[in-house]
């Protein structure tokens, strides 16, 4: 029989049966293993350092004020499908790949590139001595 809180009106049996349950709670939530589930029915603060050993999921958003590093050895891919919006600069030290899935055009705005490769290197290379052939043309008209 569940009692809401123990008093002195309750017998000793009403009194072992709490006490029983709440040594075998504390003892779920260092020993419960992969088979309890502890959940925290309010706002839980961390005070300190929390670490996760496992796997994390996360069923609402996740606001983070400080940074986050990554571990390099250990992280291999980030996925995400949903919209990135970066409010500071990005910076990529790797190669960058755009997959433009059903979008025809890529805007940048300011881009330093230093190599193209595939296709794409020829289109612009092609569109590029297009323009500079008719630009020349056009400065040699003016004089």
């Amino acid at each position: 029989m569940a009692i809401a809180y123990v008093t002195t009106a309750n017998t000793f049996q009403q009194w072992l049966i709490s006490t029983q349950d709440l040594i075998t709670t504390a003892n779920n939530l260092t020993d419960g293993g992969n088979t309890k589930t502890f959940y925290a029915n309010t706002n839980l603060t961390v005070g300190n350092n929390l670490t996760v050993v496992g796997n994390t999921t996360i069923t609402g958003s996740l606001t983070v004020t400080g940074n986050i590093t990554l571990d390099a050895l250990g992280f291999d891919d980030l996925h995400v499908n949903g919209s990135i919006d970066v409010a500071n600069t990005l910076i990529v030290t790797g190669r960058t790949t755009l997959s433009t899935a059903g979008i025809t055009t890529v805007n940048i705005t300011t881009a330093n590139i230093t190599s193209l490769v595939g296709t794409a290197n020829t289109q612009l290379y092609s569109i590029l001595s297009g323009v500079e052939g008719t630009a020349l043309a056009f400065s040699i008209a003016l004089g």
